[in-house]
């Protein structure tokens, strides 16, 4: 009996992604006319970067402490989109892609920011607040070279962002229009084996 092919992905699926991709192209436009701009994911960012600072500071290293929240940051998403490629949804791949952009794009104004600190800074507790990137450039002996890191973490993060909606528009746009699973992979088709009958005797 022959294998069959999973039809298209559903409408429902389709017209989701498609709201989806609208939104996250809308904020990335906004991202490219606006540096200093922020959607509706930055408190859940701001929530991960602090958990990190949290995390670190366990170990006494100020350091460890002020690398600790973009580290962890970047570490929960990518064990998001580890668990998305081991689903094999790869639409959430590559929109985990686009929302580790937005975390370059939003270190890039403070990493620029590290000799002057003029930007305001966010803190849990009622301890010292410290510039992160003051504290992690200096320790890493790239301080002189502020303006330089965060021009190159904004065009990495608008690199990321590009790159997940682009990536996530092509798989939606392959599973709404071939034959395959929801992420536009094909399917095989099983292959039939034709057997012959044994000669019958009369």
């Amino acid at each position: 009996m022959a294998g069959s092919r999973p039809g298209p992905a559903p409408a429902a699926v389709t017209l989701g992604r498609t709201l989806l991709l609208a939104l996250l192209a809308w904020f990335t436009l906004r991202q490219f006319a606006d540096a200093d701009y922020r959607g509706i994911w930055a408190g859940l960012n701001l929530v991960l970067h602090e958990a990190g600072h949290l995390a670190l500071g366990w170990f006494g290293s100020p350091w460890l402490s002020a690398i600790g929240g973009t580290a962890f940051h970047l570490a929960c998403i990518a064990a998001v989109g580890v668990a998305f490629w081991r689903q094999q949804d790869r639409f959430a791949v590559a929109v985990t892609v686009w929302w580790a952009g937005t975390v370059f794009v939003e270190a890039a104004p403070y990493i620029a920011d590290a000799r002057v600190q003029n930007l305001p800074l966010v803190t849990v507790g009622d301890g010292p607040v410290s510039h992160d990137w003051f504290v992690i450039l200096d320790g890493l002996g790239l301080l002189a070279r502020d303006q330089q890191l965060g021009g190159l973490a904004r065009a990495s993060g608008l690199a990321l962002l590009v790159a997940g909606l682009v990536g996530g528009a092509s798989i939606a746009a392959r599973a709404a229009r071939s034959d395959g699973d929801v992420d536009g992979v094909p399917t095989p088709v099983p292959r039939t084996e034709n057997r012959r009958r044994p000669p019958t005797s009369g």
